[in-house]
């Protein structure tokens, strides 16, 4: 595997090289292109794909990575670092077009949209390249009002990713633009993500679901130190999770009431429809249709799909089952109120082990504290306050900002304060009673972040 994957290497870094000094049409071109798909295709007989990947100083070809002192691996680093490319993978078919037509775009550095899209505008199926997170924004960039904006975003293109799955054509360069700026914001500002996806709105539930799960997803796998490609990777999967709904009818998927054996068994058929739907889905990463089959199994196999035999969940299915079922609870729809941290919490656990990992559920709950970033609470001096920060050490002592007084008056400045600081003779003067739904009374939390 190191001679092949030598080659491999060497051979792309001789075609970019290539590709920059001469015309497409030149021999010297052609013949790298041959070389490459020469040196590539014998992987493909025993592997589904050959993926070169670029991570900091290190070149990977599958699960080989090349020793650092391995040809001119630097110059081929920075040529893909500035192109914003981390990973390439050659797919079962490839042929020397294809290659050159991914020569034909590495070339052409003056193009404002990614290598990734302009293969795809080209018809290109069976190279595929993943760009590198968004670059660090200004400071201007950072911050609530710029994490609405993106969020906002996010939730409109699920829904145009939604209804093109119906249309039976899903849309996966719309799921990685929504997953890049998820990206930027569980690096740079998680206190505004957290914050927004605590939200509890109806009226577009199914599209402010994707992307909170995808959001909480990889906010729950970056405190795993996950990072780079696969976070994002863990991201899409999360994002296109509940897909196969698309197939499930409106009447089953909003009812009500309780649903009839007859129903449960319609809606069990779109984690089947999902891995379905993302299987043949170009450009889709091998970890979604896995995690829209597996999430609703269970820890213990007890769920569904029923009768599968025994396996053992992907984390990236344990992260989004998790997340999945504490968006669903703490969320408003249309037959029932959201329900409040603490009774989510108690649900959730007393299922750990058995529906849940018990790690993984533990360590969300931490992440998210009994009280979440952005939450309406009301203390025990009757005052309402939204929290701004959770305790490391104690969930039910949130820093907080006053926004009335014990008579519901609203203050012109409003007043921040740790309920986990004790008065003079050492007793805590406030303490949270209970989260308060910020619709019911009027008051939009997230004016005050």
């Amino acid at each position: 595997m190191s001679k092949q994957a030598e080659d491999i290497v060497r051979r792309l870094g001789a075609a970019v090289r290539a590709a920059e000094l001469y015309a497409p049409t030149h021999p010297l071109v052609l013949r790298t292109a041959g070389g490459l798909h020469a040196a590539v295709t014998p992987l493909l007989v025993s592997n589904q794909a050959v993926i070169v990947g670029f991570l900091e100083d290190d070149v990977v070809v599958n699960d080989f990575r090349l020793p650092r002192g391995s040809g001119n691996l630097a110059g081929l680093l920075r040529d893909m670092r500035d192109r914003k490319i981390e990973k390439v993978t050659f797919g079962r078919g490839l042929e020397v077009t294809d290659i050159r037509a991914l020569m034909d775009e590495l070339a052409d550095k003056t193009a404002r949209t990614s290598v990734g899209d302009r293969l795809t505008a080209r018809g290109i199926r069976r190279i595929q390249v993943a760009k590198l997170a968004i670059e660090d924004p200004d400071e201007s960039e950072v911050g609530l009002q710029a994490a609405q904006q993106m969020y906002s975003k996010a939730v409109s293109s699920a829904e145009t990713i939604w209804q093109s799955a119906k249309a039976g054509e899903p849309d996966p360069t719309q799921a990685r633009g929504i997953i890049d700026n998820l990206s930027r914001l569980v690096y740079q500002d998680r206190t505004s993500l957290l914050a927004l996806t605590a939200l509890k709105r109806h009226d577009n539930y199914t599209f402010t679901h994707m992307v909170n799960v995808a959001a909480l997803s990889m906010a729950l796998a970056r405190s795993l130190d996950l990072d780079g490609a696969l976070l994002r990777e863990f991201g899409f999967a999360a994002l296109m999770h509940d897909i196969g709904k698309v197939n499930t009818p409106l009447e089953i998927l909003n009812k009500p009431d309780k649903l009839t054996n007859e129903e449960f068994d319609i809606m069990k058929q779109h984690v089947v429809d999902g891995a379905h739907i993302l299987r043949r889905t170009p450009e889709t990463p091998a970890l979604a249709p896995v995690v829209a089959f597996e999430h609703h199994l269970k820890q213990d196999l007890s769920g569904y799909p029923e009768n599968i035999g025994s396996r053992t969940l992907n984390l990236c299915t344990m992260v989004v089952s998790v997340v999945d079922v504490f968006d669903a609870l703490r969320s408003n729809r249309a037959y029932r109120a959201g329900l409040a941290t603490d009774r989510i919490k108690h649900i959730m656990g007393q299922q750990e082990g058995t529906a849940f990992n018990r790690t993984l559920l533990r360590r969300f709950v931490n992440l998210m504290g009994l009280f979440p970033i952005g939450t309406l609470v009301r203390l025990n001096t009757d005052e309402l306050a939204v929290v701004t920060q959770t305790h490391p050490d104690d969930p039910f002592r949130p820093q907080v900002k006053l926004i009335t007084t014990n008579k519901g008056e609203k203050l012109e400045t409003p007043l921040l304060t740790s309920t986990w600081e004790r008065d003079a003779r050492g007793d805590y003067p406030r303490a949270v009673v209970e989260a308060v739904d910020g619709a019911a009374v009027g008051i939009d939390p997230l004016a005050y972040l």
